[in-house]
């Protein structure tokens, strides 16, 4: 028992494996709605699984715009053993009543789906919250192999298992991710969160985290009007192993990441891939606009990237977290809301002109060529912040900031004068005991200070207090 215990928690605390928690989390919406053996008694497709395909994805983000606003700059979730296994059971038997009742009652499926949304909502912001208390990096190299071996290997589970063991494999992804959540919590009992930075310094970076997030949404809006406008006929493998497979492509494509930040010349942030992202939506819409014979390439093309956007902006959030701009529930929130928001919208706007025969004959095209310019339009400020939003990361404080922000920071967490001229020093890189040389006070008082200062900021070493400083 001792040593399931230690598996488990090594799993729930690798630097690797720590993901695989909120990989179960995504890869359980896409074996859901993604994988036709997931609904052995109904067509993937029929209109009642898609309008709880999208009531799902409504209720996650409405779940995690009001977990963010109710808990604001300091407060969390309860992360209790009650609460966290409440939510996975619940996203268990909702699955399964989607998955298995639907052809009964169409109100199953609705009642379902609005559960299977908000209970991943809920795990959405506990995973984020967890991380954050873990200091995890959200590092390519460790988070793109997790999560994408997890849902290559979910798709294919789901896709190959028998008829009634691939709905009952797919209700189980919630139980084991809020397993490793309860277990990842009981390990880490008395982590506490990243400080936030003071309010002046978070608000100069609302700006670009706004431009990240509507980015994110105006090309998971796109990208999904794509998918949804293009015929079923014209999908050359089938409908269900076409979107089987182009959230199998995304999975790769994540993959790749990794591979191109290591052997790419200038060394690509993750921000820096979002440009190239925006192109491939551009070129997913041109191609399904020709619409002769190659809009299927268009239909995998915005499924794959799609799923690319929303783990960069999980990825980019996070840091941002970690840099404490943002407190874990919003950042984890706003990753969520707008993608999935760009999905349902997108969508839905595709189901609208298939209800209108004149206009998704004469208005395809025209609305595709006007995605294709607002995106183009979109590049530009895109390119130009580039740097900018990245600094928000990796940019370490320059001699004109550091006095600003050492000052807020005091102003912030209330230090008195003399802790603020340590906590200067400190930042520069002085020691303890060359801070008592300096200031002609004994090196007891200075680590006295130190740990009011430590106290004050909820940080417990000099190197968190280092990362805090430099925004990092």
């Amino acid at each position: 028992m001792a040593n399931r215990r230690q598996a488990m928690e090594f799993i729930a605390n690798g630097s690797h494996l720590k993901y695989l928690g909120l990989a179960l989390v995504l890869a359980w919406h896409y074996c859901l709605w993604f994988v036709p053996s997931a609904f052995p008694t109904v067509f993937l497709l029929a209109d009642h699984i898609t309008y709880g395909w999208m009531t799902a994805l409504s209720c996650t983000v409405v779940t995690v715009v009001l977990i963010a606003l109710a808990l604001g700059r300091t407060r969390h979730l309860p992360h209790t053993s009650g609460l966290i296994w409440s939510i996975a059971v619940g996203g268990c038997v909702a699955t399964l009543a989607v998955t298995l009742a639907s052809g009964a009652s169409p109100v199953v499926t609705y009642v379902g789906s609005a559960v299977v949304g908000v209970c991943a909502g809920f795990l959405w912001v506990m995973w984020g919250e967890r991380y954050a208390c873990q200091r995890a990096q959200f590092t390519a190299g460790r988070l793109a192999p997790t999560y994408g071996i997890t849902l290559l290997v979910g798709l294919a589970a789901a896709f190959f298992l028998p008829t009634i063991a691939s709905p009952v494999f797919v209700a189980l992804m919630p139980l084991a991710s809020g397993l490793l959540l309860d277990i990842g919590w009981r390990a880490g009992q008395g982590s506490t969160y990243p400080p936030m930075l003071p309010r002046k310094t978070t608000r100069q970076g609302t700006v670009r985290i706004v431009t990240v997030c509507g980015i994110s949404f105006v090309a998971a809006f796109v990208s999904y009007f794509v998918v949804a406008i293009v015929p079923w006929s014209d999908l050359a493998w089938g409908l269900g192993p076409s979107f089987t497979g182009g959230v199998a492509i995304g999975a790769v494509l994540v993959l790749g990441i990794p591979l191109i930040q290591r052997f790419a010349p200038n060394k690509p942030t993750i921000f820096r891939l979002f440009p190239w992202l925006v192109f491939c939506t551009i070129l997913a819409c041109l191609l399904a606009a020709v619409r002769v014979s190659i809009d299927f390439g268009a239909f995998l093309l915005a499924l794959a990237v799609s799923s690319v956007f929303e783990v960069l902006v999980i990825m980019y959030m996070a840091r941002l977290t970690l840099s404490g701009y943002v407190p874990a529930a919003t950042a984890f929130g706003m990753s969520a809301a707008a993608i999935r928001l760009g999905i349902c919208l997108g969508n839905g706007s595709a189901l609208l002109y298939e209800a209108h025969t004149l206009v998704m004959r004469d208005c395809v095209t025209p609305t595709l060529l006007l995605f294709v310019a607002i995106l183009a339009g979109l590049l530009v400020p895109l390119v130009r912040q580039e740097y900018a939003i990245n600094d928000l990361t990796h940019s370490p404080l320059d001699a004109t900031e550091w006095v600003s922000t050492v000052s807020s920071i005091a102003d912030q967490f209330r230090l008195s004068a003399r802790e603020r001229e340590i906590l200067g020093l400190l930042g520069r890189g002085y020691t303890a005991s060359a801070v008592a040389a300096k200031l002609v006070i004994s090196t007891h008082t200075v680590n006295s200070h130190i740990q009011h200062i430590y106290e004050k900021m909820g940080i417990h070493k000099r190197a968190e207090l280092l990362d805090y400083l430099n925004k990092r």
